[in-house]
């Protein structure tokens, strides 16, 4: 079997992974705020790859950070879906009629920003080459492998407290880009579901 193959067979066992968990979602009143982002993964090579956004300086909230691309929910988006792909639209171009959406993951809380993020797998169709990069929001995007981020060389945890809550701190570390906070946790989230796809 070669790897496109492989590659096919392991993303739709991923689909069914992510469609017969049990999602856990967490329920948003004010001050909190619903948003959605896309784990873009892209097929180059015969790799799979997940396509981050390194956020710019002048952006409001986590500002020069890794991420995906995503944000607010607007009342026009029937579902968190429909934010993620918008989103993903505006920030860098991606048509979304070229994603083919697998699943989604849980909540994820961010203190920082109020923010809570509903993570949406997608797989993208045809290369990065077309994407155009909303300036003001948009610095570049990285590509990852997938098994790049199943390395133990670039995987660290950190356990922090706050009052009486602890919590797992996850860093993707590829070079100078290290990749944590809610993105890192969205990757951690992802990988175990893809483990359990193989």
């Amino acid at each position: 079997m070669d790897l496109t193959t492989a590659a096919a067979t392991r993303l739709e066992r991923l689909r069914q992974v992510l469609e017969q968990r049990v999602r856990r979602g967490i329920d948003v009143a004010p001050p909190l705020i619903r948003a959605g982002v896309l784990i873009p993964l892209v097929t180059r090579d015969n790799t799979l790859e997940m396509l981050f956004t390194r956020r710019t300086d002048t952006v409001l909230t986590h500002k020069g950070q890794i991420s995906f691309p995503g944000g607010q929910r607007e009342d026009s988006d029937a579902e968190t879906v429909e934010t993620a792909l918008r989103e993903s639209y505006e920030e860098i171009g991606l048509e979304p009629s070229r994603v083919t959406v697998l699943g989604e993951l849980d909540d994820v809380f961010t203190a920082v920003s109020s923010f809570v993020i509903t993570p949406v797998v997608g797989l993208v169709e045809g290369g990065i080459d077309e994407l155009r990069l909303a300036p003001d929001e948009v610095k570049s995007v990285l590509m990852v492998p997938v098994h790049r981020l199943l390395d133990s060389d670039v995987h660290t945890t950190e356990t922090r407290s706050v009052g009486e809550q602890q919590y797992r701190i996850h860093y993707y570390t590829l070079g100078d880009d290290v990749i944590w906070g809610a993105t890192g946790r969205i990757v951690y989230q992802f990988l175990k579901a893809w483990e359990e796809a193989a």
